[in-house]
């Protein structure tokens, strides 16, 4: 407990974001060093890594949640020392060891999460990772789960960006910030945190790189560029049958995953559209993302005097095709990168969790309940000395 209130009384902390997907591709970890707490903090950033999962790990994870209750208990060792490491490595290659490192925070691996919809009203979610072979492997002080207080009370534990989103932009309010991980999210920063709007859109990379997968027979694990789908044909047939999943009909708050347009959904996809090619099926599915995304921001977050911007951060923008169709959808709302504003856009996610982490020891609240449902605002993340 020394340690904890020693660090707790620190003006300035150095941290490090651990950060695994919806695409399960590999752990994100950034150092940062952060001066201060609440809505005044102060972020530099000192060093990036992304560590790809091996391949029989990877293999492993993507069978989540279906897995046995030993392998899944295995798995958790496994990802907290694959955590472990990728906190080591970003450390040195910021030119500092472990011990400079103040506290850790880890979001872990999402393996199954199970929104209030069609729960009979309770929601449910998990992360594993474990946060005490982090703790041990490096010294530092380690938050995770940082989830589940929002669903004790009673919300759905997503989004938790807008926390974030609103530190870095309530300068600029009417701004629209969009992640393209795995699933496309979006926040409309406002004024006040409390009026912050934020939901999850519906799919982004996670279908579209399984169908890359698909299309290369397993070379490329992702569409680089967006050059394969830049070679395919948008069907508006197919496209308008996107458009109308029932996800995208829902009223926000909404938050999904996985379980709704992971592999089943792909496999869905390409028993229902035989007669179509991959590579069209994959231009298809590009340009439904932007669509659904520009519907999105125009039928929900429309507010007096017009969106400002739309920021742009994930994976997804580097994907050149999906960022023309965002473009041309959106306009003349201008589409910019995060790195137009000093962000690296592959790190923001990792950077979220070392802002919850420094958060949790400054002691103050980071969910937005207008976004998750929850019932008040509250501390987010546990800690493993």
């Amino acid at each position: 407990m020394d340690r904890l209130q020693s660090v707790s009384e620190k003006g300035s902390r150095v941290v490090v974001g651990l950060n695994s997907g919806t695409s399960m591709d590999g752990v994100d970890a950034l150092c940062v060093r952060i001066e201060g707490g609440g809505f005044h903090v102060r972020t530099e950033p000192l060093a990036f890594v992304c560590r790809a999962y091996p391949d029989a790990l990877r293999s492993t994870l993507t069978r989540a949640p279906a897995l046995e209750l030993q392998e899944l208990t295995r798995l958790n060792v496994e990802l907290g020392e694959a955590f472990a490491s990728a906190a080591a490595v970003v450390t040195a290659r910021a030119g500092l060891s472990l011990d400079h490192i103040d506290i850790i925070g880890s979001h872990g691996q999402t393996v199954c999460h199970l929104p209030a919809r069609g729960q009979g009203g309770r929601s449910a979610t998990l992360q594993i990772g474990d946060i005490d072979v982090i703790a041990e492997r490096t010294g530092a002080v380690v938050i995770g789960d940082f989830r589940a207080r929002d669903i004790a009370a009673g919300g759905e534990g997503a989004p938790l960006m807008p926390y974030l989103d609103w530190v870095l932009f309530h300068d600029r309010p009417r701004t629209v910030c969009l992640n393209l991980g795995g699933i496309a999210n979006l926040t409309l920063v406002t004024e006040d945190l409390e009026s912050c709007r934020a939901f999850d859109v519906g799919p982004a990379n996670l279908p579209l790189d399984l169908l890359a997968e698909r299309l290369t027979g397993g070379e490329e694990r992702y569409d680089p560029g967006g050059r394969l789908a830049a070679g395919g044909r948008v069907e508006p047939i197919l496209l308008d049958r996107l458009l109308r999943h029932p996800f995208l009909q829902l009223p926000p708050p909404k938050t999904t995953g996985r379980e709704e347009f992971g592999i089943d959904y792909v496999e869905d996809l390409l028993r229902r559209h035989q007669h179509l090619s991959l590579k069209d099926i994959l231009a298809t599915s590009t340009a439904f993302v932007g669509q659904s995304v520009a519907r999105a921001v125009r039928d929900h977050l429309v507010v007096d005097g017009g969106v400002r911007e739309l920021v742009v951060s994930g994976g997804g923008v580097h994907n050149l095709t999906l960022m023309r169709h965002l473009k041309k959808e959106l306009f003349p709302v201008p589409v910019t990168s995060a790195a137009e504003h000093g962000l690296d856009p592959d790190a923001k996610e990792a950077l979220l969790f070392a802002v919850l982490a420094n958060e949790r020891i400054a002691g103050g609240p980071a969910n937005v309940p207008a976004v998750t449902g929850a019932r008040w605002p509250v501390g987010l993340g546990k800690i493993a000395l």
